[in-house]
């Protein structure tokens, strides 16, 4: 295994999560439609992949705001990134859900299913992607 060179930045590890996080909801997503859409139809897979989508598009926004900036900030400044970046998701999950269901017209029961496993997913792979 080849060592890196001295001076060369390592790879930060947060901002390596905070990167691959939504691909992995969005893997998650994906596959949750396809099992849907061969036992319960094309709809309700749909709904499940735009719950998934919006939950997934809600932490890349999170991880622009935080972990996309310069990781050496006052202290205050990366507490105010938190504050923002958090706002700013729970902003966009809020609208997203409420845009697939009621602009959308998709079942509500598998859009909330789809947020869900991808929130199970950011919870349960965090940890596994910081190592």
């Amino acid at each position: 295994m080849q060592q890196p060179e001295p001076g060369a930045p390592r790879p930060d590890p947060a901002r390596r999560a905070a990167l691959r996080l939504p691909m992995a909801q969005g893997v998650a997503g994906l596959t949750g439609a396809g099992v849907l859409a061969t036992v319960a139809g094309g709809e309700p897979a749909v709904a499940f992949l735009a719950g998934a989508t919006v939950v997934a598009a809600a932490f890349a926004v999170f991880a622009w705001r935080t972990a996309g900036r310069s990781p050496v900030a006052p202290a205050g400044r990366m507490f105010m990134r938190l504050l923002v970046g958090t706002g700013l998701k729970w902003l966009v999950v809020g609208a997203g859900l409420v845009l697939a269901m009621k602009g959308a017209g998709l079942p509500a029961g598998f859009v909330l299913g789809g947020a869900l496993t991808a929130l199970l997913v950011s919870m349960i792979g965090l940890p596994w992607l910081l190592r």
